[in-house]
């Protein structure tokens, strides 16, 4: 029997939500998945005009919703320069994104590492991160931005978790900047909280309140949620790094673990500048098939975070046989782009093996681009990197992003990228 999610401050309806999530292998229902392909999709060509199209407006009207157009304006603000951080390995840039819409204006935070060691334009690591840019950093020079933190909302899940000035550094292992500019490449992060707090108050304080009034954003007819918004946010990160010279605009990657996980595929399935999409345990709504009624559910990931989702996702709970999508087209809309998923052997809620299936079925995508997608016939054992087109790798633990998810992550880079 696996170990379930468990809280002494769970209420009773929460707790039972919790029970009633299938993890035990042997009740895994008989499942079809939805096709990937609309009939008469032979090749590369066919997949770009009639299948993208088709799986992006699927995806949206089911689960994310729409992700905004570009701003009316934008401008990328340097606020910061250092050419010796690291002790010399990089040059620190730090840009305050400024967006303007209908007369409302949103700033992001982007904090950039560039490598000092290199003959030519690198490319780029790039993720929004949950605490804030100066707690993913040993650099003790990173601006803190001060941040209005949120009450609790009475529930562990609205915790603001976002570091105080003490806690500077306390995720730099969830990124590792120095390992990543010493292998030659940038890095760059913007903490999600300035895109949309996660939160289901959060819209007041986001960059969705530039595009929608507020009784739009509360009906049940929303036609958008938190995860486009914050795959909006990492489009705009892109358009600054694009205008940096030592960056390579052609190899951009983008990554994301858990919910943000989620995001880095929702954004490299909208925008095709992304050279290589990251998923780190991302689970339900991410990389993990839902229809295998396995680990983490619709139900539980409404019980805690609607604002993700579209408004009217509400209706599928406990309907995951129901829904006409799943995962795997998602992660088909990357192709023929590199694609990466990561899992963790004792992460059963987003169900590893789950998120392996939907790759290989992924597969299907990039065979009409000449590719083999995934190249693991089976699931490979934990340690061992898979490199294909679609790259796959399952670490030994629970639910994280460690050293070790960096140093697969790098071969794979250096082997694909380099």
């Amino acid at each position: 029997m696996q170990k379930r999610f468990a809280h002494e401050n769970f209420p009773p309806e929460i707790q039972a939500k919790a029970d009633r999530m299938n993890l035990e292998e042997s009740q895994v229902p008989a499942y079809t998945l939805p096709a990937i392909l609309p009939a008469g999709v032979q090749n590369g060509i066919d997949f770009q005009t009639r299948a993208r199209p088709f799986l992006l407006g699927l995806l949206e009207k089911y689960l994310y919703g729409v992700v905004p157009p570009h701003c009316q304006e934008f401008r990328c603000e340097l606020t910061a320069e250092q050419r010796d951080a690291f002790a010399g390995l990089a040059t620190r840039r730090e840009f305050t994104l400024h967006c303007r819409q209908n007369g409302l204006h949103r700033a992001l935070n982007l904090l950039v590492y560039l490598p000092n060691q290199v003959s030519r334009p690198a490319a780029v690591f790039l993720g929004l991160n949950f605490a804030g840019n100066a707690a993913c950093s040993t650099d003790p020079d990173v601006i803190y931005q001060k941040p209005d933190f949120y009450p609790s909302l009475g529930t562990i899940r609205y915790a603001d978790s976002r570091a105080t000035e003490a806690q500077r550094g306390t995720q730099a292992s969830r990124w590792e900047f120095e390992q990543v500019l010493k292998r030659g490449y940038a890095a760059a992060t913007m903490c999600y909280y300035d895109v949309y707090p996660d939160r289901p108050d959060g819209f007041e304080n986001s960059i969705m309140r530039l595009f929608y009034q507020p009784q739009e954003w509360s009906s049940p007819e929303r036609n958008s949620g938190a995860i486009s918004a914050w795959a909006w946010g990492i489009s705009r990160a892109i358009d600054c790094l694009q205008t940096q010279p030592e960056i390579d605009s052609r190899r951009i990657i983008v990554h994301g673990h858990s919910r943000l996980g989620k995001t880095a595929l929702w954004a490299g399935a909208n925008d095709q500048r992304i050279a290589l999409t990251v998923s780190n345990c991302s689970g339900t709504c991410g990389a993990k098939l839902a229809k295998r009624i396995y680990g983490e559910n619709y139900e539980w990931i409404l019980a805690w975070n609607p604002h993700w989702l579209r408004g009217d996702f509400s209706r599928w709970s406990g309907r995951e046989n129901e829904i006409p999508v799943d995962q795997h087209q998602l992660l088909a809309l990357v192709a023929p782009r590199l694609l990466y998923i990561a899992s963790a052997s004792e992460d059963v809620y987003a169900d590893p093996k789950g998120e392996f299936l939907a790759a290989q079925a992924a597969s299907e995508a990039y065979a009409l681009f000449g590719s083999a997608g995934l190249e693991a016939a089976e699931q490979p054992a934990p340690g061992q990197l898979s490199c294909g087109d679609i790259g796959y790798y399952l670490r030994r633990g629970e639910h994280a992003v460690t050293p070790e998810n960096w140093q697969a992550l790098l071969e794979y880079c250096d082997r694909k990228l380099g």
